[in-house]
């Protein structure tokens, strides 16, 4: 298999849709081998049946979609990723995962996924808002949180990395098995403990600018982003 791509999931399923038949129409002209996992983070049962639901509808004419895995309790995007990653085939080159709301569109997730199947391992490769290239439709707002963010990460760890928390990224599959126990992020400080893993081993790391428009209804609020800059700011993201 050429990547086993995770979608997260946390009361997704009437966001879902569009996004998940486009991606599945995507990869079906690709010619790739690649299997698609949602993964939903403790959602509820009448949720999770509803997202059953839509995976239904897609997977007679594209197989490669699995059923959803649904997690008992709400634990977070990294959790749902890494329990997302732990279902893959053996031979799964590549893993990946891509938000559910179609702010990175399924043409722009397959580009990101063939670069990094171009990419000699181990890898990391990210979808980027602020890579060269990339086109973004974002409020002033959420722009500057977001500049600010990535300069306290580079003066807190000292990682040149413009864009951590984009939700489009693949790891080289193998990189990753050998050491996914020291994965410990269940929320979304799993994109920097990636990036910390991959710059600590050696392991590349690319930025790949994309088109990427914000969806209504985000699960990310400013909560979440003090929350994890606290966490960053501390160092507590990427320690043992």
């Amino acid at each position: 298999m050429d990547c086993f791509l995770v979608i997260p999931c946390l009361h997704e399923s009437g966001r879902v849709p569009v996004f998940l038949e486009a991606l599945c129409e995507a990869i079906g002209r690709s010619g790739l081998s690649v299997g698609v996992q949602l993964v939903d983070d403790g959602s509820g049962p009448e949720e999770v049946e509803r997202l059953r639901k839509v995976v239904a509808k897609c997977r007679n004419a594209y197989p490669f979609l699995t059923e959803v895995f649904a997690m008992r309790e709400n634990r977070g995007k990294g959790a749902a990723i890494r329990n997302g990653w732990a279902l893959a085939p053996d031979d799964a080159r590549t893993l990946g995962f891509v938000d559910a709301d179609g702010s990175v569109s399924a043409a722009e997730t397959l580009r990101v996924m063939q670069v990094a199947l171009a990419e000699p391992a181990p890898f990391l490769v990210m979808a980027s808002r602020r890579a060269e290239g990339a086109r973004v439709q974002r409020s002033l707002l959420r722009k500057w949180v977001a500049a600010g963010f990535a300069c306290l990460v580079q003066k807190s760890y000292g990682v040149q990395v413009m864009d951590t928390q984009c939700g489009c990224k693949f790891v080289d599959a193998s990189w990753y098995r050998d050491r996914s126990r020291s994965f410990k992020e269940d929320g979304f400080g799993l994109d920097l403990e990636l990036i910390l893993e991959a710059k600590a081993s050696g392991c590349s790391v690319r930025e790949i600018g994309i088109a990427w428009h914000e969806e209504a209804g985000s699960k990310v609020g400013f909560s979440d982003v003090w929350t994890l800059g606290k966490a960053v700011a501390r160092k507590r993201i990427g320690r043992s």
